[in-house]
C-alpha cells in the first residue's frame, strides 16, 4: 500500500467533506444534542427534590440493579440513566461515519467523478481504507470529544460519585475500543449499501441493523434487567470487531472497481 496514494485520497476525501454543508451541519449537530441533552437532564436531576426518588413517595418508576442499590435511589437513578445516555453517544460512529461514506461514494457517481478516480494507480485497497479512515476518524474524534466534554460538564453540575460512574473503566475502556470499531463498521456498511444503490438516504438506512439492537441494549439497562460490567463490556466489544472485520471483508468482495467502471454508467 503506497502511503502518498493513500494520503492524497484522504485529502480528498476530507476536502469533499468540507464542501458538503449537510454532512458538516450532521457533525456539528449530533453531538451538541447529545451532550447538552445529557447534562441538561443530569442538572434538572440533582436539583429535583430527594422526595420524587423516593420508591415509596417518588414516581420514578426505575428498579435498580443490586449493584446501585447502596448509593441512593437519587444517584442510583442518575447513574442508571447515564448508562443508557452512554449507549446514545455510541450512536455518533454509528450514524456519522455511513452518513459521509454514502454521500462521498454516490455522489462520486452521479458526479462522474469516481470513474477517473478508479481509473489512477490508487488500488482498491488503498481506495478502500482512504474512505474508510477519512469517514471514520471524524467520528471517533466527535465521540471520545463528547465523553470528555460531558465528563468535564458532570464535574460541575453533578456529585463525585455520579462523575465517577461515568469515567469509570467498564465505560472509558468502551469508549477507547469500541467506538473505532463502530465507525469502521458504520463505514463498511455504507460501502457495501452504495456499491448497490443510487439514493445516499436508503444507503443510509442499513446502520438501523445496528442501531436497534444498541437502542433495545440501552433501555434493557434502563429497566435495571442487566448491570454492565467489565466483564459483559469485554464480550461486547469481542463481537462488535468481528462483526466489523466480516462486514469490512464483505465491503472489500463488493468493492470492485471492474464491476463499478461497467455497471456504475
Amino acid at each position: 500500500m503506497n502511503r502518498k496514494r493513500l494520503q492524497a485520497v484522504i485529502e480528498k476525501e476530507w476536502l469533499d467533506m468540507r464542501k458538503n454543508k449537510m454532512v458538516l451541519s450532521m457533525m456539528a449537530l449530533l453531538p451538541l444534542l447529545l451532550v447538552g441533552m445529557i447534562l441538561g437532564t443530569v442538572y434538572f436531576m440533582e436539583r429535583a427534590p430527594d422526595s420524587e426518588y423516593d420508591p415509596a413517595t417518588g414516581d420514578s418508576g426505575m428498579a435498580l440493579p443490586p449493584e446501585l442499590e447502596a448509593l441512593g435511589y437519587k444517584e442510583g437513578t442518575i447513574i442508571l440513566l447515564n448508562d443508557q445516555y452512554m449507549f446514545y453517544l455510541l450512536l455518533i460512529p454509528l450514524t456519522l461515519p455511513v452518513y459521509v461514506a454514502a454521500y462521498s461514494i454516490i455522489g462520486e457517481k452521479e458526479t462522474r467523478s469516481l470513474e477517473p478516480l478508479l481509473a489512477t494507480p490508487v488500488s482498491t485497497a488503498e481506495l478502500l481504507v482512504g474512505k474508510t479512515i477519512s469517514a471514520a476518524a471524524p467520528a471517533i474524534v466527535l465521540t471520545w470529544l463528547s465523553f470528555v466534554l460531558t465528563a468535564v460538564g458532570l464535574n460541575f453540575i453533578a456529585s463525585p460519585t455520579v462523575l465517577a460512574y461515568w469515567v469509570r473503566p467498564v465505560w472509558s475502556l468502551s469508549m477507547a475500543l469500541q467506538t473505532p470499531f463502530l465507525a469502521v463498521l458504520s463505514t463498511a456498511s455504507g460501502v457495501i449499501a452504495s456499491s448497490r444503490l443510487n439514493d445516499p438516504r436508503a444507503a443510509q438506512q442499513v446502520t438501523g441493523l445496528f442501531i436497534v439492537p444498541l437502542i433495545a441494549l440501552s433501555l434493557i439497562v434502563l429497566m435495571g434487567k442487566v448491570y454492565l460490567n467489565l466483564q459483559l463490556m469485554s464480550w461486547a466489544t469481542l463481537l462488535i470487531a468481528a462483526v466489523t472485520v466480516g462486514v469490512l471483508w464483505l465491503a472489500i468482495r463488493l468493492f470492485q472497481r471492474e464491476t463499478i467502471l461497467t455497471r456504475w454508467k
